[in-house]
């Protein structure tokens, strides 16, 4: 049976939104180190849509765009722009340029370009973008993480959210072709997982991204299941984290479902939905979700999408 693909995007994104502050401290330190942790941090996704809406279409990449405060009294903000690349892409670093310099001219305030690149190849390590001409210059130079850099024995010992999420990353894609060894992987991250005495939350959450990225055919995701299992009641000498995940799948999988049909919905409604439109439907809450459901009925155009959506982020924002 065909080895489903890892879903590196939902991971990243995921863990992104989970463990910000995570991040910084293994990956990039300095930035850590000159926040007020304090102060709210604002994901502003939907900006960063609105600033590239061309970039949208068929990404293969996770993008975020981070509003946070900084530790040394500034009065201002300091927006935070990550790429996480998985696939080398030429393109690459003059994205990061355009992506900047949109948000400067937007927000008027520093921008601070971040990239993590998941890729394999060794040789690949964008890190500036700019051009020269008669005395004019102008040059972006952002600070890169290659994961490929990252020495696994110390990942292993680090308590870090995305120390985990980066061995997962590697074994992804080292046992991809390969489900025996991508079963017997899964089993020893989650034996270390437990291991390392996350807090129940976080178990949770790592076991999350373990899904997205180890991903095996149906009979071998119930054999992982299994051996999941014992290896929990064995270290813990319960099995209450698999058990719960389960179920949180199977919400998850009503959730989808429910998804699915509101679109198909409002695509007889109001015609095919533009790819931003459909990303803002899809980053709905189940409970919102539900109240869309109830509000399509009486949607004529994509209009009236377009205004409910506005209203709802009107609200959520206040």
């Amino acid at each position: 049976m065909e080895q489903p693909a890892s879903d590196f995007d939902g991971a990243w994104k995921y863990a992104l939104e989970q463990y910000f502050a995570p991040f910084l401290a293994l990956f990039f330190p300095e930035a850590h180190a000159a926040i007020n942790w304090g102060q709210p941090i604002t994901f502003r996704d939907n900006e960063l849509q609105q600033i590239a809406p061309e970039d949208q279409a068929g990404k293969q990449r996770v993008d975020k765009l981070v509003q946070v405060v900084r530790l040394d009294g500034t009065p201002t903000w300091v927006l935070i722009h990550i790429e996480v690349q998985s696939q080398r892409e030429a393109a690459f670093a003059e994205r990061m340029f355009r992506y900047s310099a949109r948000i400067f001219d937007r927000e008027r305030r520093p921008v601070v370009s971040l990239a993590v690149l998941g890729d394999e190849d060794l040789t690949w390590r964008p890190d500036r973008f700019g051009y020269a001409l008669w005395g004019c210059e102008l040059v972006l130079r952002f600070p890169t993480v290659k994961l490929r850099d990252l020495d696994p024995a110390v990942l292993e010992v680090t308590r870090n959210p995305f120390a985990v999420l980066t061995l997962l990353h590697r074994d992804a894609q080292e046992t991809r072709g390969n489900p025996p060894e991508r079963l017997r992987r899964k089993v020893l991250r989650y034996r270390a997982l437990l291991r390392h005495g996350y807090s129940a939350s976080d178990v949770r959450s790592l076991l999350r991204l373990m899904e997205h990225l180890l991903r095996l055919d149906p009979e071998l995701a119930n054999q992982a299941l299994e051996q999941l299992r014992r290896v929990e009641v064995e270290e813990t000498g319960m099995d209450t984290f698999v058990t719960s995940f389960e179920e949180i799948g199977r919400a998850e999988g009503r959730v989808a479902e429910r998804l699915d049909l509101i679109v198909r919905q409002l695509q007889r409604k109001a015609g095919p939905m533009a790819t931003e439109l459909q990303a803002r439907v899809t980053a709905l809450s189940p409970a919102h979700l539900l109240d869309l459901s109830d509000a399509l009925l009486d949607f004529t155009s994509q209009a009236d999408l377009v205004a409910w959506l506005d209203q709802h982020a009107r609200a959520s924002d206040a």
